[in-house]
């Protein structure tokens, strides 16, 4: 542990978010053996240096290639307290009792145990760890969303929204150039929130004067009591909903149509034996005679033939018109015997004609 300046804790456990780890343990790794999905594994964050390339990674083994190291180094950094361990209370119950019993033996007890739950593997958690190379601190209403530097606000992804406060890190980089990185004032760490005081007795904390009352006041209440004092929540004004436009309205000349119903006259029933009675039955009979008899002007017509093709010329005929029968034109044999071939001439166009010979004579003159 001694001389180590990577970010986040040196060890950490956790179920395996994925299956793409390779274990490190010598035989594992010779055997290119992964660690499952939801398995329980340790990590050691390792320096990787070469001319090329300097940065830290994680290098994870499965819980039962732990080494005797790794849980000293555990132990060291928690106090013997296995609950303060990195990344414990993200582990099953099965696993954190696992846990325990190597603090107690400082070895793994079982072997054969994976620990495999796939419900708690989760993203790992990220690690900003501590800004020491600070050149200047301020704070400020944010205008528009922006990334948080905290630890748990990088691993969640949770972002410094529009109208809240927050706390400006300027950071150096490329020798003459500084850049200016924000957390959320309730994410500032006990480092930053020494440094922000020490910079406010000197009259050089910016943005203390621009704040609103509310926020002036969580501001001089953290640096007095040496606490952070959390903010309230800013008022987040609902988003504009855009109008529709409305439909064009009929004119005004326009006046709503009046719809007038008729009045219907109460309808007398006659008695029955009464003449008005009889006169109706009679009336009745005869309108169904009328219609069930053919009317004289009312004939019916043909129908027409079938067939897309077929045309009727005489519409005012009852029957149709008879097919025609057509008789295929003989064809004329061709003579094939030698007789006929000699006799046929050869043809010449008309404008040559005068000015050949036929085809018999010419072989006569030859």
């Amino acid at each position: 542990m001694e001389g180590y300046t990577g970010e986040g804790p040196k060890w950490r456990l956790e179920h395996a978010a994925n299956n793409r780890s390779t274990c490190q343990q010598a035989v594992c790794k010779r055997g290119k053996v992964k660690i499952g999905k939801g398995e329980l594994r340790i990590g050691t964050h390792t320096l990787f240096d070469n001319e090329d390339r300097h940065d830290w990674y994680m290098a994870w083994r499965h819980w039962a290639c732990a080494t005797k190291h790794q849980l000293k180094g555990l132990k060291d950094t928690t106090d013997n307290d296995a609950t303060k361990a990195p990344g414990y209370h993200s582990l099953s119950p099965e696993s954190q009792e696992q846990i325990r019993l190597a603090f107690e033996n400082d070895c793994v007890t079982d072997k054969e145990f994976k620990g495999i739950s796939e419900d708690m593997a989760k993203r790992a958690p990220k690690y900003g760890g501590e800004i020491l190379n600070a050149t200047g601190y301020k704070v400020d209403v944010a205008r528009r969303a922006a990334g948080c530097r905290g630890s748990v606000c990088q691993t969640t992804g949770v972002k410094i929204l529009k109208g809240e406060l927050r706390l400006g890190i300027s950071i150096p980089y490329d020798g003459e150039h500084e850049s200016w990185v924000y957390k959320h004032w309730k994410c500032m760490s006990e480092h930053d929130l020494e440094a922000a005081k020490e910079v406010s007795e000197q009259d050089s904390f910016d943005g203390i004067d621009d704040l609103p009352a509310e926020y002036n006041q969580v501001v001089l209440e953290t640096f007095e009591k040496g606490e952070v004092v959390e903010p309230p929540a800013p008022e987040v004004e609902p988003p504009k909903t855009r109008r529709k436009k409305k439909k064009a309205q009929a004119d005004d000349n326009d006046g709503p149509e009046v719809v007038t119903t008729p009045t219907l006259e109460p309808k007398v029933e006659p008695q029955e034996g009464s003449a008005t009675n009889i006169k109706a039955e009679s009336d009745e009979l005869d309108d169904v005679k009328a219609v069930l008899s053919p009317q004289p002007d009312q004939e019916a017509k043909p129908k027409k033939p079938q067939g897309k093709k077929r045309k009727i010329q005489d519409k005012d005929t009852d029957a149709p018109k008879p097919k025609r029968n057509r008789k295929k034109k003989a064809v004329k044999e061709v003579e094939t015997n030698e007789e006929s071939e000699a006799s046929e001439v050869e043809y010449v166009p008309r404008k040559t004609r005068s000015r050949r010979v036929p085809l018999v004579e010419a072989e006569q003159l030859v």
